[in-house]
């Protein structure tokens, strides 16, 4: 086994594993689940709709690189007659559908116990039927509002109070929990849970969605918002992780490129679904055996170079395509400035591997370490009048940027000699600060 490979699985098992954090934070997060499921099922009509709840996200998918302090909660939601939703593309937007409800609305206006979920229903459609997202997000919102309002806006655990505190941050609509030393997101998400019968994947998609019985539309704002939007963003969460499951490397991979994007301040556009987009491609791209016989450092090397490839701004810019539905370019609206930052500090990570798997010198070894070692700054989306702990953030981001310019100064000195774009990324991709 090489040093790289012996280097890169120590720094799995230090710095990537969050077993020994696990429990507190899932303990405290059970209670805060369970707690405002209960009250949401007590309101109309989600008492009727509501279908159940399922972990999503990183700490879902067993992708979660620092402490498990974000949680994404699916919030499944099912209406009568919910088999009945005509399902429809829309022409604009790929990747997005519309719900037509009007199959569901003319059986439901006859069945009189039903009278709760036709009433709101109608209030949540256009004039042509169709389901909008923004009416939709309105309803979850005060239900949400009304859930804490009864708990006033705390949760016990433990013999502990904890105050809740509640913003809406795009599809989510998040709580923040500051518990002593606690702290952490759970980001509740809607999706309308639908039929695979229902789905309006293309035919070379639907071979990547046999034996799921499921998928979700998911009432994503636009961006810029706007009113009356009838646009949904599908999501086939349960079909990705059955794709990426059993890979051996794989995993280990994604949680190596997220923990390099995390320690560079300057990849924060570089979305975790994004890197599972790449990985996602590359299963059915590569034989099952490479995930299994390939060494970690050269399957790291390899997803490198694929998200590299994806980043170009030389000629025609490089993209990224949506697995289900390939016209849509997920990083369509990274500016040029940001993808050059990001490629060159891919340009230049790339190297580094490189180099070290050919001769692990001291200079290398030391950008190595720094670049997949350094403790990870928790990152938490933006909120007004944020608490305490997610005011101090900036500070921590600002300080890992300090570390990388320290960094970059001493590799000067041992003379890192870096050709072409390479050296362009070691030494200019950290001038520009941005915090996540």
């Amino acid at each position: 086994m090489s040093f790289l490979e012996q280097h890169l699985n120590e720094t799995h098992k230090r710095y990537i594993n969050i077993n020994d954090d696990r429990q507190a934070y899932t303990a405290h997060y059970n209670v805060l689940r369970n707690i405002i499921y209960k009250e949401l099922k007590k309101v109309e009509p989600f008492n009727q709709w509501l279908n159940g709840h399922k972990l999503g996200g990183s700490y879902g998918d067993n992708l979660k690189i620092t402490s498990p302090d974000e949680f994404d909660l699916y919030i499944y939601l099912k209406f009568p007659e919910n088999d009945r939703i005509i399902v429809k593309k829309d022409p604009r937007r790929p990747g997005n559908v519309f719900l037509d409800m009007t199959e569901v609305l003319r059986i439901l206006q006859t069945q009189n116990h039903h009278i709760v979920s036709y009433t709101h229903l109608k209030k949540l459609i256009t004039e042509k039927n169709l389901l909008l997202e923004d009416k939709l997000q309105a309803l979850f919102m005060s239900v949400f509002t009304r859930a804490l309002n009864n708990i006033e806006n705390k949760i016990t655990v433990d013999g502990m109070h904890t105050s809740v505190i509640y913003r809406r941050c795009g599809p989510a609509h998040t709580m923040y929990i500051d518990a002593n030393n606690i702290k952490y997101s759970v980001d509740f998400v809607p999706a309308i849970k639908l039929n695979a019968s229902q789905n309006i994947l293309g035919a070379e998609e639907l071979k990547y969605f046999t034996g799921i019985t499921s998928w979700d539309a998911i009432p994503k704002p636009l961006k810029p918002s706007e009113p009356n939007n009838v646009s949904f963003r599908a999501s086939y969460y349960d079909a990705e992780f059955v794709l990426l499951k059993d890979k051996y490397r794989l995993k280990d991979v994604i949680r190596f490129m997220k923990k390099f994007r995390y320690n560079k301040t300057n990849m924060h556009n570089l979305k975790s679904y994004f890197i599972k987009t790449i990985l996602l491609w590359q299963v059915i791209q590569k034989p099952s055996s490479y995930w299994y016989t390939s060494q970690l450092k050269d399957v790291l090397i390899d997803m490198l170079r694929e998200l590299k490839k994806c980043l170009a701004v030389s000629g025609r810019n490089g993209k990224l395509l949506f697995f289900w539905d390939p016209k849509l370019d997920l990083i369509a609206t990274l500016t040029n400035n940001q993808r050059f930052d990001m490629f060159n500090c891919v340009t230049s990570v790339i190297y580094s591997l490189e180099r070290a798997d050919g001769n692990m010198t001291e200079d290398i070894d030391n950008l190595i370490r720094f670049t997949f070692n350094t403790p990870t700054a928790v990152r938490v989306s933006p909120i007004e009048d944020p608490p305490e702990y997610v005011r101090d953030r900036p500070l921590v981001a600002r300080q890992i940027q300090e570390e990388e310019s320290s960094s970059n100064a001493a590799l000067i000195g041992l003379g890192v000699v870096v050709a072409g774009v390479a050296a362009i990324g070691l030494f200019s991709a950290y001038s520009r600060s941005r915090n996540n």
